[in-house]
């Protein structure tokens, strides 16, 4: 034993890993409770783990296990680094939601992150690409902090970031801060009903709201009642106003706080404001902070951002994933 408060001091890495697709979901997994965080949902709940990256939209030839992750490997096949994607029909019917990326810290330097990073963006748009075909992939993640952002800005990504809402119908005003429409990119698709049934309808841990126009999402937690808006479309308004007299009466009755709450890239509309800084934030435990995360993408950023994408509406943690079941 050796190191720091007898840590033991790892070898140095002395060959290149080798990148490519996850070889076993145990190791993966194994390597997300070791090295990412213990106790995360995703190497603890299997059912989780198959949603996020196994999806029916994962294509074999490019993961033969079936699994959108790439490992980065030594010569006796430990894992030392991985990046995920989550598959999904959108916003291109080919589209790569990054979700989860780390290495090892004595590989720091050694370019295999960035590795990970092209072989992913090779997968997803191919080495050479035309920004306007229609059957031209899609690669970027909602949730980037901003200490990632110079990461994929030096790769040819674009950013914008999303902002937290809150809705309250008593003011029936549209927030007056200044919003710059964006336009939907060149053969930018909606998510399909077969993905909205993924993601919503047979989540394994959740319970969805869903309406034509809307999807909800309400958890009972140690700072009140919150629904989540996890997916608004264009006609939104009624559903909202409907969701939010129906459950905020729930919550005065049984004398909650409660709030509705929306991730957008501008104001959704009336009655919406930003989040004041004070709020439970982007992930669970509630007293997390941040009410700005940002949307990155290869080669545009989609029209709309919503909680529901990416892996945004998930505990970090299998222990906060029974609290908010048990409490629901």
């Amino acid at each position: 034993m050796s190191g720091i408060e007898g840590k033991p001091t790892r070898k140095p890495i002395t060959c290149a890993p080798v990148i490519e697709p996850c070889r076993d979901a145990q190791q993966l997994r194994d390597y997300i409770e070791t090295h990412w965080r213990a106790g995360h949902v995703l190497a603890q709940d299997e059912a989780m783990f198959r949603f996020t990256y196994m999806t029916p939209f994962v294509d074999r030839n490019q993961f033969p296990n079936g699994i959108s992750v790439l490992g980065a490997y030594d010569n006796a096949g430990n894992m030392q680094g991985f990046l995920g994607a989550i598959i999904a029909p959108y916003p291109r019917p080919r589209s790569f939601w990054l979700a989860l990326w780390h290495v090892l810290p004595e590989l720091k330097g050694t370019g295999t992150g960035g590795a990970l990073l092209r072989e992913m963006q090779t997968l997803a748009v191919g080495d050479g690409f035309d920004a306007q075909a229609a059957n031209t992939g899609w690669i970027g993640t909602f949730g980037a902090g901003p200490e990632a952002l110079p990461v994929y800005l030096t790769r040819g990504y674009c950013a914008r970031a999303g902002r937290r809402w809150v809705f309250d119908p008593s003011t029936n005003e549209a927030s007056s801060i200044p919003s710059i429409q964006c336009e939907s990119a060149p053969s930018e698709n909606a998510p399909s009903p077969e993905w909205f049934a993924h993601r919503y309808i047979n989540h394994p841990s959740f319970d969805y709201e869903t309406t034509p126009n809307a999807v909800f999402r309400t958890e009972t937690n140690s700072w009140g009642r919150v629904t989540h808006a996890c997916w608004l479309g264009a006609n939104w308004e009624s559903d909202v106003k409907r969701v939010y007299e129906r459950e905020s009466a729930i919550a005065q009755t049984n004398g909650q706080s409660y709030l509705l709450d929306a991730w957008s890239f501008t104001c959704p509309g009336r009655g919406w404001s930003l989040a004041p800084k004070e709020l439970p934030s982007l992930f669970h435990p509630v007293d997390a902070r941040g009410n700005t995360t940002y949307a990155v993408g290869f080669p545009f950023i989609p029209s709309t951002i919503h909680k529901g994408d990416c892996d945004q509406d998930r505990p970090n943690l299998v222990q906060q994933l029974r609290e908010i079941n048990s409490a629901a």
